[in-house]
């Protein structure tokens, strides 16, 4: 039991004892949101990254501007930045939930604990992963040919073009604007209406 003089667990209610006892990441579903759209703004640093690529990485592996090919690298990117604006709104409906009432019942506790996991994993897992390693394969450039080469020799082709999947950096930076920015937007809405 904490010494703090502020944490009551009586003024606690059911719900909250046991999401804080079985919750796999100990935070409120508005911070994780906040994260997941933190993660999908990310997202928007695509065509920033590919746009300020040194003239010799350029020249040697785009035909076309960087900022409109289709990339492979860029369709993780964009998986990562989609996952992670859609957990983002998926916590704070969830928030919004249960802040409107009522209290969920013994049975509805673990459905809510599972969505909230779910969704974090989602988030945290699926997006922090697409969009770290998006930006980084698209941000390889940055380090000159040779480490292009180096990549390669590794089996790793960062500015591999793909004719069948149509996502540009220009795509991933637009959709993690809007993923992004909606994710923060109904974190603040979530807050308002309390």
């Amino acid at each position: 039991m904490s010494d703090d003089p502020r944490f009551d667990p009586t003024e606690r209610s059911e719900y909250e004892l046991t999401r804080s006892a079985n919750v796999i990441v100990p935070m409120p579903p508005l911070r994780k949101a906040r994260i997941c759209g933190a993660l999908a703004l990310l997202g928007s640093l695509a065509a920033p990254v590919v746009a300020t690529l040194p003239a010799a990485v350029r020249e040697a592996n785009f035909a076309g501007p960087p900022v409109t090919t289709s990339l492979g690298v860029a369709a993780v990117a964009l998986a990562g930045t989609v996952a992670a604006g859609l957990a983002g709104l998926g916590l704070v409906a969830l928030h919004r939930r249960l802040a409107r009432g009522p209290e969920p019942t013994d049975d509805a506790v673990w459905s809510f604990l599972a969505m909230e996991d779910a969704l974090t994993g989602v988030g945290f897992v699926t997006g922090g992963l697409g969009v770290g390693v998006g930006l980084a394969l698209l941000a390889s450039g940055h380090w000159g040919v040779e480490a292009l080469a180096g990549l390669r020799r590794s089996g790793v082709e960062p500015y591999l073009s793909v004719s069948t999947v149509p996502v540009t950096p220009r795509l991933v930076t637009g959709v993690g604007l809007v993923a992004g920015l909606a994710v923060l937007a109904a974190t603040v809405v979530a807050v308002d209406r309390e």
